[in-house]
């Protein structure tokens, strides 16, 4: 998880050191083509998919696997977000 500034603020113990940069300028290439204000970006991969979900200040972020099930990934990581940053008004 990410702050909207790149920096890390939660990690799996297995998880890229640094991806906040790379993540930062994915959301920004993406915002620039957006049409309206960006909710989520994934980008297929040949052997999976990344996934960044924005919500309540912060960005999560999934690499998958082959052949994601991108609806329940986004979902997934909103739910995380939801649970780690929503303040209790937001959550009724």
């Amino acid at each position: 998880m990410l702050d909207t500034a790149g920096e890390v603020v939660a990690a799996a113990p297995a998880a890229a050191a640094a991806p906040g940069e790379a993540v930062v300028r994915l959301w920004e290439a993406a915002g620039r083509r957006a049409a309206a204000g960006l909710e989520h970006v994934v980008v297929p991969l040949p052997g999976g998919a990344v996934a960044v979900v924005e919500a309540h200040g912060h960005r999560a972020v999934a690499v998958t696997g082959p052949d994601p099930a991108v609806a329940l990934l986004l979902f997934d990581l909103r739910t995380c977000l939801g649970d780690a940053f929503a303040t209790t008004e937001e959550a009724l």
